[in-house]
């Protein structure tokens, strides 16, 4: 799609980065874009506007609750849907982190960003981010600016052990997020307390809390499809009924599921989708039609 470019992540960094794309936006309007909730830790580097951030989607675009989260940001787990606020063009390489690895990047960042935006300057150095910026700046196309990106990780990337016990905990909740936690540590022969102490010092966010986000990325993912009633989609997602869905929704995203689809748009049909990436990203990033 015009606008979103997918590249190849380089093999050496392939435990640790999840996916990378250049978004190339030179029209870009004063329009909201909604960020869903993610387990993914996302880095972002703009090279022109930097879209404020609120996390908030009841702020009107003029509220003070919209920040300047910088051209250069790294965001954690998110429980909550954030908004995208773009007044002018919009450039950037954009890195989304594996959550089981992304510490061997950013170690303190993925926990403290736990529902918040660190600047990247703050994590990796602002002598090192600036040399990033004028990098970007001197690139002439997206593969030169995707590369630089790529080398400025590769630079920083750390062989810290990762934590096995927490590893398997991601893949399992990533793979099954009705897991309950109890049931899980039961299965990876810890205590449950001993799992939660674990998994919240490695991601910032508590296992059940983690869950919960996936569900409501395959909610997101089943509503793009377009193929069953709330009912179903509930059970498909792993929630007990449809009530328990609603409540899930409503608490992290601030609407009910049939209202907030209603009001939002994707950023291209589902059958556009040509890799699991890119069918990730646009479970993420969505458009709020009533600033459209």
């Amino acid at each position: 799609m015009p606008g979103y470019t997918f590249f190849p992540v380089d093999p050496r960094l392939a435990e640790v980065v999840e996916a990378i794309w250049e978004t190339d936006i030179p029209d870009a309007k004063a329009a909201r874009s909604i960020v869903m909730p993610v387990v993914t830790p996302i880095l972002c580097f703009h090279y022109r506007w930097a879209p404020a951030l609120c996390f908030d989607l009841r702020a009107r675009l003029d509220d003070q609750a919209w920040i300047a989260a910088g051209r250069f940001r790294i965001t954690g787990v998110q429980s909550r849907a954030a908004g995208l606020l773009a007044n002018g063009p919009v450039g950037g390489v954009m890195v989304r982190l594996k959550p089981e690895t992304a510490a061997r990047l950013a170690r303190g960042a993925v926990t403290e960003s736990y529902d918040a935006a660190f600047l990247v300057g703050d994590v990796f150095g602002p002598s090192d981010a600036s040399l990033l910026e004028d990098m970007l700046a001197a690139a002439s196309t997206a593969a030169q600016r995707v590369a630089a990106v790529q080398s400025f990780l590769l630079r920083r990337l750390r062989d810290d052990a990762i934590d096995p016990l927490v590893r398997g905990a991601i893949f399992a909740l990533r793979r099954e997020p009705s897991l309950r936690v109890r049931g899980l540590a039961a299965q990876l022969g810890v205590s449950e307390r001993h799992l939660s102490r674990r998994f919240r010092a490695a991601t910032g966010a508590t296992a059940k809390q983690f869950a919960r986000i996936v569900r409501i990325g395959r909610v997101v993912a089943a509503a793009r499809r377009q193929r069953e009633g709330w009912a179903e989609i509930a059970i498909s997602c792993g929630f007990s009924d449809q009530a328990h869905m609603v409540n899930d929704f409503s608490a992290m995203i601030g609407s009910a599921p049939e209202e907030f689809f209603q009001r939002t748009a994707l950023l291209t049909p589902a059958a556009a989708a040509s890799s699991a990436a890119e069918s990730d990203f646009f479970n993420t990033f969505l458009v709020d039609r009533a600033t459209a």
